[in-house]
């Protein structure tokens, strides 16, 4: 069976256009905004890697992010200067920075993931476990497959 036969040609926009995403993130940083929070959801992605592997290096957030080296390097530059990271040299490779939450990054750890569960709550209101487990899987293959 050909896939694109079952997707209309606004269906293939969409999905190519990244228009639930798009609109998703759009959400995710007015939701920031709400709550006082001054992140973008970019840097919101560093920090998503952060909290679970604190202490890496640009190269390993680009790769994580699906950015490059200079987007990342914009990134971690912001979130400096908003006080929430801080690079700190390797300890045996002197020509390494490793990435690093300051306190006040861990301090905004909570109220940051809070608003991240309370816009995906809102995003997938009215879809049965089920059917997130679906699209969960299925943006999951995609993915694999592109990558």
């Amino acid at each position: 069976m050909n896939v694109t036969n079952l997707l209309t040609n606004e269906n293939k926009y969409n999905l190519l256009a990244g228009r639930v995403p798009l609109l998703l993130n759009r959400y995710l940083g007015q939701q920031f905004k709400n709550e006082g929070i001054n992140l973008s959801r970019e840097q919101w992605s560093i920090l998503a890697i952060l909290y679970h592997t604190d202490g890496v290096s640009q190269q390993f957030l680009a790769e994580a992010t699906s950015r490059d080296k200079p987007s990342v390097t914009r990134l971690v530059d912001n979130l400096e200067k908003l006080g929430f990271v801080e690079r700190r040299n390797h300890k045996t490779d002197r020509r390494l920075n490793l990435i690093f939450l300051t306190d006040s990054g861990k301090e905004m750890q909570d109220p940051i993931l809070n608003v991240v569960s309370k816009t995906i709550e809102k995003a997938t209101k009215g879809l049965t476990e089920e059917q997130i487990v679906i699209i969960r899987d299925a943006f999951q293959i995609v993915y694999d497959n592109i990558k």
